[in-house]
C-alpha cells in the first residue's frame, strides 16, 4: 500500500492518534485528514520543506494538553527558520493486519482556546510497520 493509500484510508477512518514532541506525547482528538491544492506551480522551498507536488495533505487536530503551548514557537515555521518535523502516530488495520503509521508533519498554525490548541499541520512524509 502506497503513502496515497495509506492516507486516503487514514482520513476516513475514526483513529486514535498521539502527537510525539520531545519526548512528551500529546493525544489528539477529532482528527481531520482533507487533500488539498497546493498554491505553488513548480517546485520550491519554504523552510527547508521542499514541494515538488502541487496537492498535499492538510491535518487538523485538537489537544487539550496545553503544555503543548510552550513547545510552538520552536515547531513551527513562521516564528522559526528551523523547525522541526512532528511525529503523530495511529495504528491501522489493514485486512486484520496491524499497521503502525508515522506521520511526519510540520505545523503550519495554531488556534488556542482557554482548554484547547488546535493544530493544522501538513503532512510531509508517511512510514509504516
Amino acid at each position: 500500500m502506497d503513502d496515497e493509500e495509506i492516507l486516503a484510508k487514514v482520513s476516513h477512518l475514526n483513529l486514535s492518534y498521539t502527537l510525539h514532541v520531545d519526548g512528551k506525547i500529546f493525544n489528539l482528538e477529532k482528527v481531520s485528514v482533507v487533500k488539498f491544492t497546493t498554491p505553488v506551480r513548480k517546485p520550491t522551498t519554504r523552510g527547508g520543506v521542499y514541494f515538488t507536488d502541487t496537492t498535499a495533505y492538510k491535518m487538523k487536530a485538537i489537544t487539550h494538553d496545553l503544555s503543548i503551548i510552550e513547545l510552538l514557537p520552536r515547531l513551527m515555521l513562521g516564528p522559526n527558520t528551523e523547525f522541526r518535523p512532528l511525529e503523530i502516530k495511529t495504528n491501522l488495520d489493514l485486512n486484520g493486519t496491524k499497521k503502525n503509521i508515522t506521520l511526519a508533519t510540520h505545523v503550519a498554525n495554531t488556534m488556542n482556546t482557554k482548554d484547547t490548541v488546535e493544530l493544522n499541520l501538513i503532512v510531509d512524509k508517511i512510514s509504516s510497520e
